[in-house]
């Protein structure tokens, strides 16, 4: 129950923010994405992934919350 609402609150903040404002950050995720998929290395590259989406969440969450 925890997680759902946790999941629901994430997704209402999400919705509160202007579609704009995320914008930067799923372009950076694709940019790094893109990078990502040039790695050699299977495990590098899954590492370079979830770098990628540890990046986004950080720039979602300053975009949200602010710094």
């Amino acid at each position: 129950m925890k997680k759902l609402f946790v999941v629901l609150l994430l997704g209402a903040a999400l919705n509160a923010v202007p579609a704009p404002a995320l914008a930067g950050c799923f372009e950076d995720l694709g940019n790094c994405y893109n990078e990502a998929a040039k790695v050699d290395s299977w495990v590098s590259r899954w590492l370079a992934g979830l770098d990628c989406e540890l990046d986004f969440v950080e720039c979602t969450r300053i975009k949200i919350v602010g710094t």
